[in-house]
């Protein structure tokens, strides 16, 4: 009896262990566009706060086929969708697991044919990969949403939206990054016949719900809690749409403007933040008994394809081309910051990391009172639109071509 008692009480302590280490690991990823929650926010320390007198450190520097997903961080491997050009009109798309330390590729598969831009930004894939404990689930610029396992980066299914749904590749390609909900992958679909928005099978890509109408768009969905329910929001057209995990319409709401690219932002407990580059004003959004209601507008930040960050009472986001603070409550610009062109940011340990579009990487205080610069390091060359990753004291960062991972802890 005791050598079994010993057993169990050994057994619970390596379980214990266990779960703690994989508690430390999830709370370090950064496993989907915009990090855990969506939102841009990190929840690790930052050992310093002052790069003039503790520079990030270049750990590696790697040329990628060309594209602007994120890179998604989980366990010590990068996912993310490169491309490879065959010639001046076609080429493949590719999801690709580095080594987060090395950067040294550990796999490939190729998911689709390469989307080539018309107007010259860039080609290859948009949206961003979400991983869970065993697959990886990603959307070429051509609209073909796949699942492929983690190890191997062996193809399990494929689906085409264009092909299955009826839907139309929107200017600049498909850009939407999937969410992850229990065993389903919600995704915008953009399809006809009811098929805005839907659900599929993690197992074999089954369509297990859809509803709305709608094209495809830009804007990616995002899962929020309010009032103790769980909401997917999706930003399309010209409408606010909330859904029950089952698919189940919670609400609407008419958008004061339409062609949102970043994505809604919760702020507070029961608001969203919604704003586009090409309209009036952005607009935030009060939620309340499953009822919206237009809670504050106001002209001084429009988002274009980066979203904001929002941290104690205020957002944090590039009004066009230059970095701005607003106040969630009334809307008041506390300050602003030329120079970044169009770039991106996120939150860590409650400190702005942002990337200029021209890859100079910047620390900045989140005071709400004055900008307050901690020291900037030049990252990358040529343009960066992609926003920055943050995962086991590292940020990762990509342009166009290239990507790179610098220390920070």
């Amino acid at each position: 009896m005791k050598m079994m008692h010993l057993g169990v009480l050994v057994f619970l302590m390596a379980f214990q262990g266990y779960m703690g280490y994989a508690q430390e690991s999830n709370s370090h990823a950064w496993p989907q566009f915009r990090g855990q929650s969506r939102d841009g926010v990190s929840t690790e320390k930052l050992s310093t706060t002052d790069w003039n007198q503790s520079p990030p450190k270049l750990v590696w520097k790697k040329e990628i086929g060309e594209g602007f997903s994120e890179l998604a961080v989980v366990d010590g491997v990068i996912y993310t969708m490169t491309s490879e050009k065959l010639d001046s009109i076609s080429g493949f798309e590719f999801v690709v697991a580095y080594d987060e330390n090395s950067g040294t590729e550990l796999w490939r598969t190729q998911v689709d044919s390469m989307y080539y831009d018309v107007d010259g930004w860039g080609c290859g894939a948009r949206a961003t990969p979400s991983i869970d404990e065993e697959c990886v689930y990603c959307f070429s610029g051509k609209g073909t949403l796949s699942a492929v396992t983690r190890k191997k980066g062996k193809l399990l299914w494929q689906v085409n939206f264009g092909k299955t749904y009826g839907s139309t590749i929107p200017r600049w390609g498909y850009a939407s990054s999937p969410l992850l909900l229990g065993e389903t992958v919600i995704m915008e679909i953009g399809g006809t016949e009811n098929k805005a928005f839907g659900a599929f099978s993690k197992k074999d890509g089954k369509l297990l719900w859809a509803s709305g109408q709608g094209n495809s768009s830009h804007d990616s969905p995002l899962l929020a809690t309010i009032d103790g329910q769980q909401q997917i929001i999706f930003a399309n057209g010209a409408t606010l749409y909330s859904y029950t995990s089952e698919g189940d319409t919670l609400w609407t709401f008419a958008m004061p403007f339409g062609g949102l690219t970043a994505i809604p932002l919760l702020v507070d407990k029961n608001k969203i933040f919604l704003s586009g580059v090409r309209t009036p004003s952005f607009c935030i959004v009060s939620v309340e008994n499953n009822k919206a209601t237009e809670f504050l507008t106001g002209p001084t930040m429009k988002n274009d394809f980066s979203s904001s960050c929002y941290y104690n009472g205020y957002i944090y986001g590039f009004h066009v081309a230059a970095l701005r603070c607003i106040s969630a409550e009334t809307g008041e610009a506390t300050w602003t910051k030329r120079g970044l062109g169009k770039g991106s940011l996120i939150l860590v340990d409650n400190q702005l990391l942002v990337l200029s579009d021209q890859g100079k990487l910047v620390m900045v205080d989140t005071n709400p009172e004055v900008y307050t610069e901690h020291g900037s390091v030049d990252a990358l060359t040529g343009k960066s639109w992609t926003a920055p990753s943050f995962s086991n004291g590292k940020v990762f960062v990509r342009n166009l071509t290239e990507m790179a991972c610098y220390q920070l802890n």
